[in-house]
């Protein structure tokens, strides 16, 4: 019978031990640091959606600013956050959305008037669409337009849609329909669940 070796399989067994040991420690020592980062890109989209995002981005003045104008709260159940101005009135409700776009998840917030009657802004903290294409979702161009759009939260409708269909207040991304469709698909389907529920909420708080 001829005799196995088990010199390459114990090299392999330690190989991939050390690896592990390796990957393991890498995970380790960033991990900390992609939490931060997720946490300030959620702090930035909720400055940028109120437009008082500072010129100077240094996380420090953004960890200040949202400190300053921005509180996270519980409204029916809801974990939203509310935004206050210089003076400390409250300027804005900000709802977070999350859904499935073209090639995953998408995540953003959009800040609403506190009557919820006008839009404000929104912005996308995460998603995985294509640079160039899809990706142009983080330009200035199509995010800007959506700011100050006059809205009725009693709407059984869309709140929310593109040119040139009636009532269109937006334009899509050229070249980039899927992603365009996507984003107000999860827009108008987590406002039409949410905002009923956090107005009434709102109104015996």
């Amino acid at each position: 019978m001829k005799k196995i070796s088990v010199k390459p399989v114990l090299f392999m067994v330690a190989l991939t031990l050390v690896y592990t040991s390796v990957l393991a420690g890498i995970n380790a020592v960033t991990a900390e640091r992609i939490q931060l980062n997720e946490h300030l890109s959620e702090r930035t989209s909720c400055l940028y959606v109120l437009n008082m995002l500072p010129e100077n981005s240094d996380p420090a003045r953004i960890n200040e600013m949202y400190e300053k104008h921005v509180q996270k709260i519980n409204v029916g159940g809801h974990a939203i956050f509310e935004g206050v101005n210089e003076a400390g009135e409250r300027m804005a409700y900000i709802i977070p959305f999350a859904g499935k776009a073209l090639w995953g998840d998408l995540t953003g917030v959009a800040a609403f008037s506190p009557d919820f009657s006008t839009l404000l802004g929104i912005d996308f903290i995460t998603h995985m669409e294509t640079p160039g294409l899809g990706g142009r979702i983080d330009e200035l161009p199509f995010k800007e337009q959506f700011r100050g759009i006059h809205i009725n939260p009693e709407a059984a409708g869309d709140f929310l849609l593109y040119r040139p269909n009636p009532g269109g207040q937006l334009d899509a991304i050229a070249g980039a329909t899927a992603t365009s469709n996507a984003v107000l698909r999860i827009f108008n389907a987590t406002m039409a669940a949410l905002l009923p529920e956090i107005r009434e909420a709102l109104r015996y708080d």
